[in-house]
């Protein structure tokens, strides 16, 4: 029987062309990112953004043909951060509020952070001058990981019976009212670690008192 040929790599010269091409295309997205931040979607131009990046206006366009397809890539980057969360599986044996304690400084440490911060600037840009844009927005998605861990925790009789999407809605929604909007919107610093353990037992004061089992 032959043996089976091994797939080829790509030529030396070929993946470093992707390399350059890869490169390119994340400077551009990032130029968006702060062009978007610093003069608003609207205002903001497609020769400006290319000038930022140290790219040609060919090369802008044969990544992206609009404004609206950079947009799309600045929520694509925004959701591959969220996927990269780590896992927050529930555990039965665990205690619950030890458990929504990790999951709430998880959290505000994703939104918090300075990456995602200028992401979110970026895309809300666009967003309050277009509502329409915002429906392409599947908020069920940044809160999935939160939701999934709210069905297994109803499911083990932990919480109360309801519904996990809404709960997870409300939990993620009082940390953000404190730890992630007052950034975006006010401008003001990140909350400190002192602040973040208040926010944190608060949050979870106030969700026991209504999903809680006693």
């Amino acid at each position: 029987m032959p043996a089976k040929s091994k797939p080829r790599s790509a030529p030396p010269e070929t993946a470093r062309r992707e390399r350059l091409t890869d490169r390119k295309r994340a400077a551009i997205v990032q130029a968006a990112v702060q062009a978007f931040q610093q003069y608003g979607y609207f205002a903001a131009s497609m020769k400006g953004i290319a000038d930022a990046a140290s790219v040609s206006k060919r090369t802008l366009y044969n990544h992206f043909d609009s404004k609206e397809s950079l947009f799309d890539a600045i929520l694509e980057e925004l959701k591959l951060r969220a996927e990269q969360l780590p896992a927050c599986e529930f555990d039965q044996s665990r205690d619950l509020a030890e458990q929504l304690t990790e999951l709430a400084h998880s959290e505000i440490d994703f939104f918090t952070s300075e990456e995602v911060q200028a992401l979110a600037r970026a895309g809300l840009s666009r967003v309050l001058g277009e509502p329409d844009a915002g429906q392409q927005i599947d908020q069920r998605f940044f809160i999935r990981r939160v939701t999934t861990w709210m069905k297994n925790a109803q499911a083990s009789g932990c919480l109360l019976k309801a519904d996990p999407e809404f709960a997870a809605m409300q939990f993620l929604g009082l940390l953000r009212t404190f730890a992630f909007w007052p950034s975006i919107v006010q401008g003001e610093p990140p909350p400190s670690r002192r602040q973040r353990n208040q926010i944190v037992e608060r949050t979870i004061e106030m969700f026991l008192s209504t999903y809680g089992i006693n």
